[in-house]
């Protein structure tokens, strides 16, 4: 009995001894959710037209989408741009949600329930206070001779300036709510009404030549994204699926392998 004893006593001392000496494996401390950033670009030009109500509720449902599914916590951001002959200047707001969420440490349940409550009724204050503003720029007609002509084009180095800017651990994401059709009067752009590719090859070559213009161009991990303004009657004349081959083409270029249409 004695020698099971000690053999019992030899094992226990040596587990523990082993046990003390393992090291202790480090807390990982969890991953901060990431911020969304989000960039639209609202068309303004003749080809959008404030009394088409087919496309105000399209666009309209878009922005509702856009804003619902990104802007949800602290630092989530949004701005807003309009796409017409002077799309560089064409700001129309940023805003960002602030709320935060206050230290928890010692409430009880109940009182707990309440803080978040309280959060999440501020999180929703700020972000109808942006839904409004997008609509507002939904709705804002453009009678000036700005409306004549669409650069889109300026687009690619403000998202560029934009994602060279943004904080870390930001998801950068950009939309188009537009019929991306380029439309510029000078002789070295692009002017789809006029001339528009008459091909998915002749899309990809413009693509191709017209991406020598940008230089040291970084925006390989923004989301791109478009809403067009056409219904599923409208036909391959007006919806050109060559514009689109154009862009995609244009953006791989750029390190972006795809660019997807807004799912409704």
């Amino acid at each position: 009995m004695n020698v099971i004893l000690k053999i019992f006593l030899m094992l226990f001392l040596l587990l523990s001894l082993s046990n003390c000496g393992a090291p202790e494996k480090p807390i990982t401390p969890p991953k901060a959710i990431p911020s969304n950033y989000i960039l639209i670009f609202i068309d303004k030009t003749l080809s959008f037209s404030d009394k088409n109500q087919y496309v105000i509720d399209k666009y309209n449902k878009a922005l509702l989408k856009i804003i619902q599914e990104n802007i949800k916590q602290k630092n989530d951001k949004i701005e807003v741009y309009f796409i017409h002959d002077n799309t560089a200047g064409a700001k129309v707001f940023s805003s960002q949600i602030k709320a935060e969420l206050p230290d928890s440490a010692g409430l009880n349940p109940t009182d707990l329930v309440a803080l978040r409550n309280d959060y999440q009724l501020l999180i929703k204050k700020q972000k109808n206070k942006i839904i409004k503003q997008s609509t507002d720029a939904l709705l804002t007609n453009n009678s000036n001779e700005s409306g004549k002509y669409t650069d889109l084009l300026a687009t690619i180095n403000i998202i560029d300036k934009k994602n060279g800017k943004k904080k870390e651990n930001t998801v950068f994401k950009v939309f188009y709510l537009s019929d991306m059709v380029e439309s510029m009067p000078n002789m070295d752009k692009r002017d789809f009404h006029k001339r528009p590719p008459y091909s998915a090859k002749e899309a990809t070559e413009w693509a191709v030549l017209d991406a020598k213009k940008f230089t040291d161009i970084d925006i390989e991990n923004v989301e791109v994204t478009y809403v067009l303004p056409y219904s599923p009657m409208t036909s391959g004349y007006q919806n050109n699926p060559n514009v689109v081959a154009y862009w995609q083409k244009l953006f791989e270029i750029f390190g972006i392998d795809e660019i997807n249409e807004l799912e409704n």
